[in-house]
């Protein structure tokens, strides 16, 4: 699995085996919350459509509907794990998906289908997820936090989600699929009851300092450059994943070299996400943002220049690549520069904060591109907001490095 060499030696053998199940258990609820919520939507909206005989527009709400809940939830988080512990937390997030996808497998309408996605899937996947998740990976690894926040959010079950969620509604319709979702949660439940919080052990003591408060997190410039810079960069790479086949098309790829440049992107995306962590740990989350920002600049720069699959596939597989990282950055970032302690709370109010952007730019991309006649201005906006973002985020990593050292 993951090998954390760092510290290591100060660990006990005990505390060593305590620290990787707690990792696997991370990338377990991490996988299972967002892997499943993200990956089976796109297998599910033409399924959805007939059942209920709606439009694309109405069906799609489901998946911004999670993204609107887990963004909300998000801070939240910090402190119903300070009050009833993190197991809890993701538990009852697990829980509240198993019954989400079980209400959809019978839901007789569509608007019972939208309350499941909003206030059953949407809250399960914030408190069992991404945030959660990573900060139960990151206390049992608090000198390599990037490499365990990489290996946590690989996002191995949105390559898998698809692909057997396909055979399955194809073999026993939509109402299995959503079934066997739920039986995943269900599954999965057991195995986040053995969680256990790193401050519990001598793996990783309680981070030093009292977290600053919302107040404090909104009142620093950096929080709100940071919030700005990767909203940006995570309405991106979400762009690319919805519209990557549609452009590969529009540059005159046939049908099956565009849906494979959609696969690169996800088989790419495992492997972001451990060197997005290694890239953290090393130079710092700042830096791995310019970096990140930069990629999805000359990625798009080359895919706007050419119609040739060819020279198209090392921009895709930078463009998969990068995205996974940005959220791993991020916190990496805001502990740097706010403190460990503070750390669950500042990525709560960024995941909450940078709802607009992942729930707006998206499908303003679309109506871009239906008003101009193709994605030329679309991928124009994506160059030229990189190389900003990029330039943003290296004056940022100034003051990064500013308050590493000095705790250091």
């Amino acid at each position: 699995m993951l090998e954390m060499n760092v510290a290591q030696a100060a660990v006990p053998g005990a505390d060593r085996t305590a620290a990787r199940a707690m990792l696997l258990r991370a990338f377990l609820a991490q996988n299972s919350a967002v892997g499943l919520a993200y990956g089976g939507f796109g297998v599910s909206i033409l399924p959805l459509q007939d059942r209920f005989d709606a439009g694309r527009g109405a069906v799609s709400l489901g998946l911004s509907l999670v993204v609107l809940m887990t963004g909300l939830s998000a801070p939240l988080v910090p402190a119903l794990a300070h009050r009833w512990g993190l197991r809890t937390v993701m538990v009852a997030g697990s829980l509240s998906c198993c019954a989400g996808y079980a209400l959809l497998s019978i839901a007789p309408s569509l608007m019972v289908a939208m309350l499941a996605y909003g206030l059953l899937v949407g809250p399960g996947v914030g408190l069992s997820g991404t945030l959660p998740a990573t900060m139960l990976a990151s206390g049992w690894y608090p000198q390599a936090k990037g490499r365990a926040i990489g290996f946590t959010t690989m996002p191995v079950m949105i390559a898998l989600t698809p692909m057997l969620g396909v055979a399955l509604i194809e073999r026993l319709g939509l109402s299995a699929f959503f079934l066997a979702l739920s039986a995943v949660h269900l599954a999965t439940t057991p195995v986040l009851l053995g969680v256990r919080e790193a401050h519990f052990g001598p793996a990783a003591p309680r981070p030093r300092g009292s977290p600053l408060s919302m107040r404090e997190i909104l009142a620093h410039p950096v929080f709100w450059a940071v919030m700005i810079g990767g909203g940006l960069l995570n309405a991106a790479g979400i762009i690319g994943a919805v519209h990557m086949v549609a452009v590969g098309i529009e540059r005159g790829l046939p049908v099956p070299q565009a849906a494979l440049l959609a696969s690169l992107m996800g088989g790419a995306s495992i492997i972001g996400a451990i060197g997005a962590g290694w890239l953290g740990d090393r130079f710092g989350g700042a830096w791995t943002l310019a970096m990140i920002a930069a990629s999805f600049a000359l990625s798009w720069a080359v895919i706007a220049s050419t119609a040739s699959l060819l020279p198209m596939i090392p921009a895709i597989l930078l463009i998969g690549a990068a995205g996974p990282g940005v959220f791993t950055s991020v916190i990496l970032l805001i502990s740097h520069v706010f403190g460990a302690a503070t750390m669950p709370r500042g990525v709560g109010l960024f995941s909450m904060l940078s709802v607009p952007f992942t729930f707006v730019l998206p499908p303003t991309a679309g109506w871009l591109h239906d008003l101009a006649g193709g994605y030329r201005p679309v991928m124009a906006a994506i160059v030229a907001g990189g190389f900003a973002v990029a330039c943003l985020f290296c004056l940022i990593g100034r003051a990064e490095h500013a308050r590493t050292s000095s705790a250091a």
